[in-house]
């Protein structure tokens, strides 16, 4: 528990960044040794200036990183740092890797087969959100778990259309795990919290900052083995998303778009410059046939029964609930198993749906 403290504390050292913190690990080998370090050490080490050094001497009490790890324990946070076993391998391999992330979700999507990155306009067109969240669908339905920045538009679309799915999602966010940027997306936030993952390299309460996003933009391409945009203005986000991507070795698609629409200038120069054009799922899909599950059917939504069931008391719930976790999703399967008449099984799944827990679509039932 002490070490696990010490690393919230690196993380709460907000004016310092990332890099330097690395290269402290890099010398002292665990921030415990950091934080217990004088300022003629912290200066002998080459990572940080004179004035660093004064920030962190200044810091070294554990009060706001006891605060944080009993807000953490409370609502369900955990930190993953860069020595955990479950720091995605993809993120080591990038240029400046976060020294550790804030989860709150789903832990084991940070073990899954495929991700694939879908960004785009916050401002985009009705046909580019359609997409969005259609894309989303169809790869999630094929156990690829998407991963985005939370952002409106695309990015908005891209987690409501995957989350709950087979593949489920990831937000990356510019912000501290407490602080839901945009506002609005509060319901969004509390239904990836619930059936996906939540990610950040920001501690707690840090706002939504205008250079905090391109630092999350490379955390979003370095999680993906590919990177998809639909709609980008010239100068955007996305863009920035995918110049990381290129960066770090990844394919690069684009959906092209409407060459008078602003929204899909970005978007378009990228087909321009090389990247795939994708105008069904297949294109994105036939470069990835050897990492696609190929268990498919018992790969199943990544949310315990626990969570599922939490403030339900009808034992028949509970019962389908169990079964869904556990890969039966459809109405045959749960009739089978569970021994119930179909009329039953209908009836509970209606009152699940109504009480948002399920989503029976085209003949599958998936946990929201």
């Amino acid at each position: 528990m002490e070490r696990d403290l010490f690393w919230i504390w690196l993380m709460s050292l907000t004016e310092l960044g990332n890099q330097r913190k690395l290269k402290l690990l890099k010398y002292f080998e665990t921030p415990e040794k950091i934080y217990l370090a004088d300022e003629k050490s912290l200066m002998a080490s080459g990572a940080v200036r004179e004035k660093d050094c004064r920030y962190i001497r200044s810091q070294q009490h554990l009060y706001l990183a006891t605060k944080a790890r009993g807000f953490m324990e409370r609502h369900g946070i955990d930190l993953i740092t860069i020595e955990n076993s479950l720091y995605p391998a993809r993120l080591k391999n990038i240029y400046d890797p976060p020294v550790g992330l804030f989860a709150k979700g789903s832990l084991d999507l940070l073990d899954r087969p495929m991700y694939l990155g879908i960004v785009g306009s916050r401002k985009a067109s009705p046909t580019g959100l359609k997409q969005a969240r259609k894309l989303a669908e169809t790869f999630s339905d094929m156990g690829i778990t998407i991963v985005s920045g939370m952002a409106e538009g695309v990015d908005g679309e891209s987690h409501l259309g995957s989350c709950g799915r087979v593949g489920s999602t990831i937000a990356v966010m510019g912000t501290g795990i407490n602080v839901c940027y945009p506002e609005k997306h509060k319901p969004l936030y509390k239904k990836i919290a619930h059936s996906g993952l939540i990610l950040t390299e920001f501690f707690m309460d840090e706002q939504p900052l205008k250079f905090h996003f391109p630092r999350r933009n490379r955390i979003i391409s370095g999680l993906c083995d590919g990177l998809l945009v639909v709609e980008a203005r010239e100068k955007s986000g996305a863009l920035i998303t995918a110049d990381f991507a290129l960066e770090q070795g990844k394919n690069v698609y684009a959906v092209p778009g409407d060459i008078t629409r602003y929204q899909s200038v970005g978007s378009n120069q990228l087909i321009k410059e090389g990247a795939k054009v994708v105008t069904e799922p297949e294109d994105v899909l036939e470069d990835y046939v050897d990492m696609l599950p190929q268990d498919i059917e018992n790969f199943h939504n990544p949310i315990s029964l626990e969570r599922a069931a939490e403030g339900i008391e009808d034992p028949e719930q509970k019962k389908i609930l169990n079964y869904v976790a556990e890969g039966y999703t459809t109405v045959d399967e749960l009739v089978t198993m569970s021994g119930m008449e179909i009329q039953a099984v209908n009836s509970t799944l209606s009152m699940l749906e109504l009480d948002d827990r399920v989503k029976v679509e085209y003949g599958k039932v998936y946990i929201l």
